[in-house]
């Protein structure tokens, strides 16, 4: 049993939800902001706290070690011997002793004598061994050493201070002096951390000084190093999971190299939180049941206009794209039986909706979705797709030789009265077999939409069916597309020059240009039969002629430098090119810039390049014959001939198409067809040229018939500029 739910239904529950959703998530942004808040507090307060302590350690460090500088300084001006001086013990036990500043006294290097106030070194006791003592050495400078433990029984914790003892510039010893590191740790101590649970020094590294003096456990000590080891210079740094504390690092104490780490409790920072973010979700519940009151009691003025925006078009009053989507796959899809989906456009839209009001284009509208209804069986489902596209669905069952099909084309086509004035329609369709080729919508779409790719530009009013080949058509003509735009940019395409002959004297009158594509994106040479019409329906082409003319314009540049005769060289015009914006302008542009005569230059343009705008393209081509310009219609008799446009444009030559030549020697009703052309071209005073010619049967025939003009390869392949050249010494010869 399938459960279906109104729409209604599903909009008062996603409300709902979504209200939920948005009352989660501003808790969840709440609680983390509250967090965020609270933690940069903390860190404030730590950072405030940690510059008070670092203050206070850095004047008492900065006092001890001026203290120890002034005695190695009084040393470094004695000139005897340190060890044998009495007056060395009188300066010693006169010293001012501040700050907890105590042992005061120096090493000698080289024999290890130690004076100093206060102890008395045991026997085999030799500073120059002492961690401090070597630390110092290695200095050179007046420093506060790491922290350790004495050698009495005692096993007191102690931080040297050492200033280096220098006479005639050489080193001969360190004057120390020694405070208690608990008189550090008091400084510490006596700060009132409130929230923060501890502080305690570090090394560089992250050791923990003395962590047993300072009692910091061995969870704290690797978590600490952790952090240290990746560079963390401060901030408040989560530990790990098996932690209770959050860390945070200070940069370094002056004149001691160690840190100042400060820890605190999660535990107290998530009370707070919990405590703040239970007070917003509070106030967030009472803003929540206001909303769904307000809606409840406010349903029929906002909801229901709603529910018809949703579901319907405003203008066909048909079911919304969202809509038929979910009525098809609930009334149809989930029955799994034959079905087809349409999709209906209507391709001249754009055109109809400039040269009619609003108002038109809507009666339009829903005339069209009637004629579509009236073909649609009972099991079926209409729907607007967009402002020129309707959708269908109907069960295919009885539709067997598309009958509903070739109905439905026909009866759009009609035309269409409205206020009196008759609108024709093209339309086309795309049509896609449901379950065969998709048992859901969007995929039924998606075919639909390649059927619909795959028609033709110049059919309308017809309809095209689903194949699988259909899109691997298209991904090879977007993969060829894609290398064009690569191959324009990176130079790939190349012009070749088939030579055109006079047969009677065996002249070369003249040559057309050819383009040529190696693309190194696909990796092949690419026939222009292949990628001439991607980049005529994809918008290259007018990209690509610009490329060839620029090409050609440049060899015929050449040539004129380097004196090779070529009397014209023909170059075919699209009719996107010939129509395009400043094609006139540009093209002279290029004619100044090359240097060339426009008389070199032969324009070949197709039958067909007349049928989208005759009156624009011939007005252009009467420009470009009065600039000096030759014109020629290629394929002539393939295209829609028109003997008025032949008696209004400024034409120079006929190029009679491959297909009439081919076996011309054998084929009568192919010869009555190009003597026809011929006589008709020389009544115009139109030069004649046969195109293709490949057996010497075939220039023959085309002699006897009155065409003397002929191209292809009876007499030469199309040349690389190179070998065209050699080939017109050669003829020259």
């Amino acid at each position: 049993m399938i459960l279906r739910v109104s729409n209604k239904n599903k909009l008062i529950a996603s409300f709902v939800v979504l209200l939920l959703i948005g009352l989660l998530a501003s808790t969840t942004v709440a609680y983390f902001h509250v967090k965020s808040r609270l933690e940069n507090a903390i860190q404030q307060e730590i950072q405030l706290k940690a510059n008070v302590v670092a203050a206070k350690i850095n004047n008492l460090t900065k006092s001890m070690i001026e203290q120890v500088e002034h005695f190695a300084l009084h040393l470094n001006l004695s000139d005897v011997e340190l060890g044998k001086h009495p007056g060395f013990d009188f300066f010693m036990k006169r010293h001012p002793n501040h700050s907890g500043l105590e042992y005061l006294g120096y090493v000698v290097d080289s024999d290890g004598y130690y004076g100093i106030t206060n102890w008395q070194a045991p026997v085999d006791y030799d500073a120059r061994n002492r961690p401090w003592y070597i630390e110092g050495k290695l200095a050179n400078a007046a420093r506060f050493g790491k922290p350790y433990i004495s050698v009495d029984s005692d096993r007191e914790a102690l931080l040297a201070v050492t200033s280096p003892i220098t006479q005639q510039g050489k080193f001969v010893g360190l004057a120390t002096a020694h405070i208690k590191f608990d008189y550090v740790l008091a400084i510490l101590r006596d700060i009132d951390f409130g929230m923060v649970g501890k502080a305690f020094l570090v090394d560089q590294n992250g050791k923990v000084d003395l962590p047993k003096i300072q009692n910091v456990d061995l969870i704290w000590q690797n978590e600490v190093k952790r952090i240290i080891k990746h560079d963390v210079r401060a901030g408040l740094k989560s530990a790990d999971d098996s932690s209770e504390q959050l860390f945070y690092i200070t940069k370094s104490i002056e004149h001691i190299a160690s840190r100042l780490v400060f820890t605190v409790s999660k535990r107290a920072i998530s009370q707070k939180v919990y405590q703040d973010t239970l007070t917003l979700l509070i106030k967030f519940l009472l803003i929540f049941v206001a909303v769904i009151i307000t809606l409840y009691f406010s349903n029929r003025h906002i909801l229901a206009p709603l529910f018809n925006y949703l579901e319907l078009d405003s203008v066909t009053r048909l079911p919304s794209k969202k809509h038929f989507k979910q009525q098809v796959t609930q009334n149809f899809l989930v029955l799994n039986k034959p079905g087809r989906l349409l999709i209906i456009s209507m391709e001249n839209f754009n055109r109809i909706t400039a040269a009619y009001p609003a108002t038109t284009v809507n009666i339009l509208k829903n005339k069209i979705k009637e004629r579509i209804q009236l073909q649609l069986t009972k099991n079926s489902l209409l729907g607007n797709f967009s402002e020129s596209r309707y959708i269908a669905y109907y069960q295919s069952i009885e539709d067997v030789n598309n009958e509903l099909l070739v109905t439905m084309t026909t009866a759009l086509s009609e035309f269409y009265e409205i206020a009196g004035v008759d609108i024709y329609c093209d339309f086309r369709i795309g049509v896609c077999d449901a379950p065969e080729y998709g048992n859901e919508v969007e995929s039924l779409i998606d075919n639909a939409f390649s059927a619909l790719a795959s028609i033709c530009r110049q059919e309308n009013n017809t309809f095209a069916i689903f194949k699988p080949e259909m899109n691997q058509q298209f991904i090879d003509v977007q993969k060829i597309h894609n290398a064009m735009k690569k191959g324009l940019y990176a130079e790939e395409f190349s012009m070749v020059y088939q030579p055109q002959i006079n047969t009677i004297s065996g002249e070369l009158f003249a040559v057309e240009a050819l383009v040529r594509w190696h693309s190194e994106t696909l990796g092949k040479t690419v026939s222009p039969v292949e990628f001439i019409p991607i980049a005529e329906s994809n918008g290259l082409m007018v990209s690509l002629g610009d490329n060839i003319i620029r090409q050609v314009f440049s060899q015929v540049s050449q040539w004129n430098r380097e004196r090779i005769v070529i009397a014209k060289v023909s170059i075919n015009i699209s009719p996107l090119q010939l129509l395009a914006h400043r094609f006139y302008e540009d093209l002279m542009a290029k004619v100044h810039d090359f240097d060339i005569s426009p008389k070199q230059i032969e324009l070949e343009i197709t039958e067909t390049s007349l049928l989208k705008d005759p009156n624009a393209s011939i007005a252009i081509l009467n420009k470009l014959s009065m600039s000096g310009f030759s014109i020629a219609i290629d394929d002539f008799g393939t295209g829609y001939s028109s003997l008025e446009y032949l008696n209004t444009m400024p034409l120079h030559k006929l190029k009679i198409d491959r297909s009439f030549v081919i076996d011309i020697d054998k084929k009568a009703k192919s010869a009555v067809l190009v003597k026809t052309i011929i006589a008709m071209a020389k009544n115009l005073d139109l030069e004649v040229l046969a195109e293709g010619v490949e057996n010497e049967a075939e220039a023959s025939t085309l002699q006897a018939l009155g065409c003397d003009k002929v191209q292809g390869y009876l007499y030469s392949k199309p040349l690389t500029a190179e070998d065209l050249a050699t080939y017109v010494m050669a003829v020259e010869r």
